[in-house]
């Protein structure tokens, strides 16, 4: 049996500083682009089948091949459901063009809807917390561990 030593687990819970910067400059520049192309009026979806299904989880499983930590995995992912969530009525509640269907709204798995501006935010803002956060720790665990696997996997064969 192998001994797990304190600098092994602060590798895989906070990664090696290149992989982990990297992890996190790639993310915030593409909430960055995201942000800009939906100020100028872009239909930008990150939680539309691009951002939940592809983006997000190719995001984990290239932090975890590329041994970026599993803490910035799980909270770059998690920044990008906030993002989802909140940003777009953020710029409906200051720009005061919020309506009660429109692309000022946060995804709804429901169909419900808010009465204002600023209870769109916040439902926004409480559904990232809420359900965001549980997704981003589910699916940043299992790509990242996905990752992982694949890197130890191209290690051993080619050390074999």
């Amino acid at each position: 049996m192998e001994h797990i030593d304190g600098g092994r687990v602060r590798r895989y819970l906070f990664g090696n500083r290149l992989p982990r910067w990297t992890i996190i400059g790639f993310v915030v520049s593409l909430l960055g682009l995201a942000s800009v192309a939906f100020l100028l009026g872009v239909g930008v979806r990150l939680y539309d089948f691009w951002g939940w299904l592809v983006i997000v989880p190719g995001t984990a499983v290239i932090a975890g091949i590329l041994g970026a930590g599993l803490v910035p995995t799980v909270g770059t992912l998690w920044l990008i459901s906030l993002w989802g969530y909140a940003f777009p009525p953020l710029v409906g509640y200051l720009s005061g063009e919020w309506m009660g269907a429109g692309r000022y709204t946060s995804p709804r798995m429901l169909g419900f809807a808010y009465g204002s501006a600023r209870a769109e935010l916040l439902g926004g803002l409480e559904t990232s917390v809420n359900f965001g956060l549980a997704l981003a720790v589910i699916v940043g665990t299992t790509g990242y561990v996905s990752g992982s696997v694949i890197r130890w996997m191209a290690t051993h064969i080619r050390s074999a």
